[in-house]
């Protein structure tokens, strides 16, 4: 499990890996706003650290996604498209 993170135009994009499919899930502020229904200073804390080039905390990031989204949105992953969770 781990976020993938793409680079356009100086926003963040992010590609949620779960379970060997990818989901996209749109520029990273939209995805903490409108997803998560958090600021990104309030996702931070939550994980603890802001680098996301590091393993473990992109690891958790994507844990605290989908844990979030399962518990607050009632995902259920299995039957969910690529681009289902996109927030933009």
């Amino acid at each position: 499990m781990r976020i993938e993170i793409t680079n356009s135009y100086g926003f963040h994009y992010w590609t949620l890996v779960y379970r060997n499919k990818s989901y996209y899930l749109g520029q990273d502020v939209k995805v903490c706003s409108r997803l998560l229904h958090m600021l990104p200073r309030d996702v931070v804390r939550s994980i603890g650290d802001n680098d996301l080039t590091n393993e473990k905390t992109n690891k958790k990031l994507a844990q605290f996604i989908v844990k979030t989204l399962k518990e607050t949105h009632l995902i259920n992953f299995k039957n969910l498209q690529p681009w289902d969770l996109a927030a933009d």
